[in-house]
């Protein structure tokens, strides 16, 4: 948008420059038309006062150049020489008849200054014009121009031009002179007129005022020059010799007319009613003025008659070009209606419009599908899509939007669908304003948000769950520290006490030696058992699944641990007549072999060892229970956690879960079985695991209580 800055003076020295003018312009008016001076003081007065009211208006067009840019410092300046050509040939007539006491030769070096200052004047509202406004095009301007000329053209020579033309007595170059100066008055009205019509709101004062002051004296040019013409023009003057002083102090006020520091020159705003009224006003002036000459009696001359039938052709060509340019907007703002509607209901976003009292007044299909309704929306509060916290915060936010403290408002709420789901929406909006700036209504967007809440919960379910994964690292690590180096100490302390031992017992030894030996059988099996885990974890491991009797791997390998240990109890409590199951029977046997191992390694001598086994319903279970001693409190099943101690234990016994438990775990999850781990109030701790019964297989007698 292009602007011209101008630096304005406050409305309080405007007012009373204006005061100013008024006063001067009605005292010269007083004097002109009543004898309260001599008839060479009123010359003196009449004449210096013009010259001084036209170098006033050359002064503040000057001021108001050197303050602006662009084309409007270019209208001002000329405005300026304009006024100050007007001056000169002013100063040269004061020379005449206050000067030397003579009357003004006709035409005289006077005239030079008086006619030069038209076509600047005519050059400087040309430049104050801005881009067509409203519905007019280029064309439309120059015609509405011809239009205005022709009338001004008609009214002139109706009321008094026609008698200088038909002045047989003046010769023809005092006819040219004289009808020279209301003629350029005219093209300058014309000028003037058009300006205003393209004005913007921020010119229209100015603008106003301006033509205000042509007006006047164009209306004294053409007085003088009609005066003059039938000899009635007094050696006082007249009257209407004020419109000069008060034309061109009226051009001055127009030049620091108060205003905003910076003015649009391109607002797009519509042009108001009496501005397309006013270049027909003057249609209207030449129509009274044909109404008063046939009333008087005098018809219709050669040159009213043919500038008559010239305007009439110009009004209807501009009656059809305007209707031609009315239909083809019309054309294309349904076409423009119809590709934002289509716009509107194929978006992606619910659109809606909501009124000031928060009703909806229209919505799109995408609205309708977010909520997932078939209902009309028209006339629901949109608070009702909101939760009673989102909504309160969207009334505040409108709120907001109408005062102006904010152009564009958004926020999310969790919205109830109409089949019970929920959808989370962002949501947008702005105001839509009238041309006093007040909130007609509101557009609001919608999107569907969910997707992203779901992505950013789980996201944050994941950064959980990674750090729990990344704390059971931490403590499987410890765990397995702690394992290697119980068994580490255990060979480095009996090998060096051996090696530095001066006398050692055969049977010693060979304990030392057991020792040593068990210790790294316990290493061995930890490494073995760590590389089993990462397989198990990583590649995953290939079950050879076929139905079994899960009664009978047990009492393998409960025989097995009889065989090898007799320093514990082992009870088994097999329920008859159990269902197959669907497994790998070496893998389930190394499952029951491990459990009964860690049973035995943390059970004191002669504790009891029990192993059950009962059906309920499609699912089999299998426990094994030890006496060993009490674990703490707060032990919680974590089959990778920190290692647990006896509490009163001066060995201070490792009863961690071992590493073979998370490879049990991962086995029986592999069946599809569940897999826990139960402490006991007091002493012990109960191994579960589940596995699916098969139900095509008839069950096995195999089961029974055996110590």
């Amino acid at each position: 948008m292009r602007q011209s800055a101008v630096l304005e003076p406050s409305r309080g020295p405007f007012a009373m420059a204006a005061a100013l003018a008024v006063i001067a312009s009605l005292s010269l008016a007083v004097i002109l038309q009543f004898p309260i001076l001599s008839a060479s003081a009123v010359t003196a007065i009449d004449d210096v006062g013009e010259g001084v009211a036209a170098l006033i208006a050359a002064a503040a067009c000057a001021w108001a150049a050197r303050r602006s840019s662009g084309h409007t410092r270019l209208a001002w300046s000329l405005m300026a020489i304009s006024a100050a050509a007007w001056a000169a040939g002013e100063a040269v007539w004061s020379w005449y008849e206050v000067g030397r006491g003579i009357a003004v030769p006709f035409p005289s070096v006077a005239d030079v200054g008086f006619l030069v200052a038209a076509p600047f004047a005519f050059a400087a509202i040309r430049a104050f014009w801005n881009a067509p406004r409203g519905t007019a095009s280029r064309w439309r301007v120059w015609l509405d121009g011809l239009i205005i000329a022709l009338a001004l053209t008609f009214t002139g020579w109706a009321l008094g031009l026609r008698l200088i033309w038909l002045d047989s007595q003046d010769p023809l170059n005092e006819k040219l002179f004289e009808l020279a100066y209301p003629v350029l008055d005219i093209l300058i009205l014309t000028v003037v007129i058009l300006a205003i019509r393209r004005a913007t709101l921020q010119q229209q004062g100015r603008m106003f005022m301006l033509f205000a002051g042509v007006a006047a004296y164009s209306i004294a040019d053409s007085a003088f020059s009609y005066l003059t013409a039938n000899g009635t023009y007094g050696v006082r003057g007249s009257i209407l010799d004020a419109g000069w002083v008060f034309g061109y102090l009226l051009i001055a006020l127009a030049a620091i007319w108060p205003g905003t520091r910076s003015e649009s020159v391109n607002d797009r705003s519509p042009v108001d009613v009496w501005q397309l009224a006013l270049p027909w006003l003057t249609v209207l002036l030449a129509g009274g003025s044909a109404l008063a000459l046939a009333v008087s009696g005098h018809p219709l001359d050669l040159f009213l008659t043919a500038l008559t039938g010239i305007g009439a052709a110009l009004l209807a060509g501009n009656m059809v070009l305007t209707h031609k340019d009315f239909l083809a907007m019309l054309v294309q703002s349904r076409t423009s209606e119809a590709t934002l509607a289509e716009v509107i209901a194929q978006a992606p976003a619910g659109v809606v419009r909501i009124g000031t009292d928060l009703r909806i007044i229209e919505a799109n299909s995408r609205f309708a599908s977010l909520l997932d309704g078939g209902e009309d929306f028209v006339g629901i509060k949109i608070t009702r899509f909101f939760t009673e916290a989102d909504a309160a915060a969207f009334v505040a936010k409108i709120k907001a939007l109408t005062s102006g403290a904010q152009e564009t408002v958004e926020g999310e709420t969790e919205s109830r669908r109409a089949d019970g789901t929920r959808v989370w929406m962002h949501w947008s909006a702005t105001a839509v304003r009238n041309a006093r700036g007040e909130s007609e209504y509101f557009i609001a967007m919608f999107e569907d948000t969910t997707a992203r809440h779901e992505a950013d919960a789980a996201s944050a379910a994941t950064l959980d769950l990674m750090q729990r994964l990344n704390s059971l690292k931490t403590e499987f690590l410890q765990n397995v520290s702690h394992e290697f180096k119980t068994a580490l100490i255990g060979i480095q302390g009996f090998s060096e006490f051996m090696r530095d031992a001066d006398q050692l017992d055969v049977n010693d030894a060979r304990a030392f030696a057991a020792d040593i030996n068990r210790d790294a059988e316990r290493l061995d099996r930890m490494v073995t058992e760590m590389l089993a885990l990462d397989r198990v974890e990583t590649a995953g491991a290939t079950l050879l699944l076929r139905p079994l009797d899960i009664n009978v791997v047990i009492q393998h390998e409960a025989a097995k641990l009889r065989s090898e240990s007799t320093a514990h109890v082992l009870e088994l409590e097999l329920e008859p007549n159990l269902p197959m199951v669907s497994g790998d029977v070496d893998k389930l046997r190394e499952v029951i072999r491990s459990l009964l191992d860690n049973a035995a390694r943390y059970s004191p001598d002669g504790g009891r060892i029990t192993v059950t086994a009962s059906a309920a319903g499609a699912v089999v279970t299998v426990t094994v229970r030890d006496e060993g001693e009490a674990v703490r409190s707060d032990f919680d099943n974590r089959l990778f956690g920190q290692d647990d101690v006896y509490a009163d234990n001066p060995i201070r016994k490792v009863v961690g879960t071992g590493l073979r438990l998370g490879i049990d775990r991962q086995v029986i999850e592999m069946h599809g079985g569940r897999f826990w781990v139960d402490r006991l109030e007091g002493k012990g701790s109960e191994s579960h695991f589940t596995l699916k019964a098969i139900s095509s297989f008839p069950a096995s007698p195999a089961g029974g209580r055996v110590a």
